[in-house]
């Protein structure tokens, strides 16, 4: 019988032609060693697995182990997928952020929500921030030795007392020795700030960005987000916070150009980024598609109008050659309502006119004001079930009911059909009695999504 480390290593899935599949591995099957010692984490099978030949063991599904000797190119991966991606229990995060969105959240949610992660091997596969203060100097040696990047880590502030008081954790302030320890080991960084007036902007800011830029070309990206408050902070008997307003975002984001400009200059790339809620806040221009040079933080929400607005643009216009003189799919006229949070819709409805002209529909841009959480959470990824249910049901009492629905992913949990208020896609359905389309987040998602819903334009993407 498997023990409770080896669960963490069963395997879900074997990728079709992989050496793997050619030894007859099949899902199910357990790793127990690779040469006769036991996998740690994901770090240590994507160390090992790059030997050029090696002894596998493998638990059966009838407890019996089956060894397997193999060689093969050096770095070819043997194409194994497991249960649990990080292939250990993962690191619960210790600190207690000033700016923790998951305090802010009511109490009665589903218990995952309250779970905060702080694991190195999760910064790795999915692109979760850590902050390093939650590992042994031995466990920080033995990880970075895999030399496995990039790495994406909170940073917050580099001043050791600023970030101690941020991040309520007395070894937040060790972050600067490693970072250079990374660094000097090949690893790359992608570094995030989460901005709070009062805390870590104005001086405090530009001090981290300088001391960030002395790391040299290890350090990727920089990328600074503005606290997110909901309404429950005073109810769950947190430290107030400040949000940015039209100046103080203003007078951030004149810091992020004069250090861009710097970068410019000094390596020939901007490296630091603003999310585009500042750029809403302050009532400025959003930047070009280029200037974010790869979107290389578009998952912290750092570039994301300014890609879908390409994207969407050059879309259109590909449609737009291929436009049909009739339409014969079942919901010509009909009223298409696209869901959106009160940020971004002022960015999609300026399509909405000719997404309805390419398919002859009725597209509306509806934006959601967040109740669940409070008005000041304005994007999309954090709207309910309900907050959504509830926006259309006065839109068809007022005469303009939707005849289709569209969604954006972000709104759904991302490995299961459910909203955040535990609302699931079906019961959302139910309520709202009208077909509902889930579109991709980024790019031309919505046009894809309409593609396959209608059957027009099919195949152009």
């Amino acid at each position: 019988m498997a023990n409770k480390r080896e669960e963490y290593r069963r395997i879900k899935e074997v990728v079709p032609g992989s050496i793997a599949e050619e030894i007859g591995v099949e899902p199910g099957y357990i790793l127990v060693s690779i040469d006769g010692v036991e996998v740690r984490d994901v770090f240590d099978y994507r160390l090992r697995e790059r030997a050029a030949e090696m002894l596998l063991a493998f638990r059966l599904p009838d407890g019996q182990i089956a060894e397997v000797e193999l060689e093969k190119d050096e770095d070819e991966e043997l194409g194994l997928v497991f249960d649990d991606p990080i292939m250990c229990n993962c690191t619960s995060c210790a600190n207690h952020c000033i700016f923790c969105f998951i305090d802010q959240n009511p109490k009665g949610m589903r218990e995952t929500l309250y779970f905060k992660d702080d694991d190195m091997r999760m910064s790795f596969l999915t692109g979760n921030y850590v902050t390093l203060t939650n590992l042994s100097d031995k466990e920080f040696e033995r990880i970075i030795s895999y030399h496995l990047s990039p790495i994406n880590v909170s940073v917050h502030a580099t001043d050791p007392e600023v970030r101690e008081k941020m991040i309520r954790n007395k070894f937040a302030g060790k972050l600067m020795p490693r970072l250079r320890r990374m660094i000097e080991n090949g690893i790359t960084i992608n570094c995030q700030i989460v901005c709070c007036p009062g805390y870590n902007n104005g001086p405090v800011l530009d001090r981290t960005i300088h001391d960030l830029a002395q790391l040299g070309e290890g350090v990727l990206s920089i990328a600074v987000v503005p606290v997110g408050v909901t309404k429950f902070r005073e109810e769950n008997g947190l430290v107030k916070l400040e949000l940015f307003n039209k100046e103080t975002a203003g007078e951030l984001l004149d810091q992020v150009k004069y250090w861009q400009d710097y970068f410019l200059k000094t390596r020939g790339e901007r490296i630091f980024f603003a999310a585009d809620e500042f750029y809403i806040r302050a009532e400025r221009p959003l930047p070009s598609a280029e200037e974010y040079e790869g979107y290389p933080q578009l998952e912290n929400g750092v570039g994301m109008l300014a890609e879908r607005d390409a994207a969407m643009t050059s879309g259109i216009a590909l449609r737009k050659k291929k436009l049909p003189k009739t339409f014969s799919h079942p919901y010509v006229g009909k009223r298409f309502i696209m869901i959106s949070g009160t940020d971004a819709a002022p960015y999609t409805e300026k399509f909405a006119e000719s997404i309805s002209l390419l398919y002859n529909i009725d597209l509306v841009v509806l934006a959601v004001v967040n109740e669940f959480f409070g008005h000041t959470i304005t994007v999309s990824g954090l709207l309910t079930g309900g907050d959504i249910s509830r926006a259309l049901k006065v839109e068809a009492d007022n005469g303009r009911g939707a005849d289709v629905v569209m969604l954006t992913a972000n709104m759904l949990k991302a490995d299961e059909d459910i909203f955040l208020d535990d609302m699931t896609l079906s019961q959302f359905k139910e309520i709202v009695g009208v077909p509902v389309i889930v579109a991709e987040c980024e790019g031309s998602g919505a046009l894809k999504a309409l593609d396959e819903f209608t059957g027009v334009y099919s195949g152009l993407d």
